[in-house]
């Protein structure tokens, strides 16, 4: 049964009435099933952070997956005054492994768009959007060859690829998103995305 955003819990370990600038605070997530059961497996896509509405900062926090329905949740808190926790699911853990089956079979059917931001020659402030993917070994990009910038992730140990935009150099990205996704999903698997 897949994990359920209404059901899963979260808890934050050891609460102290104050806490310090630079101090570590953690949060126990439990995954739960759309019944209430806890999960007893892992691979769910939960995103926390800490945050203040009031200065309007926010932080996101390390998840940590215990592999078992559980996972925790790091934050260190960098500025004085009053923090709120969130957590989000963003995929479970069946809405995963679709995922990576569409990557693994389909991954030519997946775009993103990198966004650069620079200045000419003149001074004037340009916008370029480019081509981008995750650099799969065994797949290469049409024309690839110096026609990319690469972008090393150490924490996810993967490359991103982007094409090199027109004028701006590779140094000037500023994020990318999604740009595409071709669907070639079994039913089962386009239920499972639905929730």
């Amino acid at each position: 049964m897949c994990t359920s955003p209404d059901h899963s819990t979260f808890i934050i370990n050891g609460f102290k009435n104050k806490y310090y600038v630079g101090e570590e605070l953690q949060a126990t997530i439990v995954a739960k099933d759309f019944t209430g059961r806890p999960k007893s497996y892992g691979g769910d896509f939960f995103q926390a952070k800490a945050f203040s509405n009031e200065l309007k900062a926010s932080v996101f926090g390390e998840v940590l997956d215990h592999q078992n329905g559980t996972y925790m949740a790091r934050f260190i808190l960098p500025w004085a005054g009053e923090a709120l926790v969130a957590v989000r699911l963003i995929h479970s853990s069946e809405a995963v492994q679709v995922i990576k089956r569409q990557r693994d079979a389909h991954n030519h059917r997946v775009d993103f768009v990198g966004h650069f931001e620079g200045k000419n020659l003149q001074g004037a402030k340009v916008e370029e959007k480019v081509a981008c993917n995750v650099k799969w070994e065994g797949v290469a990009m049409p024309g690839e060859g110096d026609c990319c910038c690469e972008y090393p992730d150490v924490h996810t140990r993967l490359t991103w690829l982007c094409r090199k935009p027109p004028t701006l150099p590779c140094n000037t990205l500023v994020y990318y998103n999604l740009g595409s996704f071709g669907i070639v999903m079994k039913d089962l698997d386009y239920k499972i995305m639905q929730k």
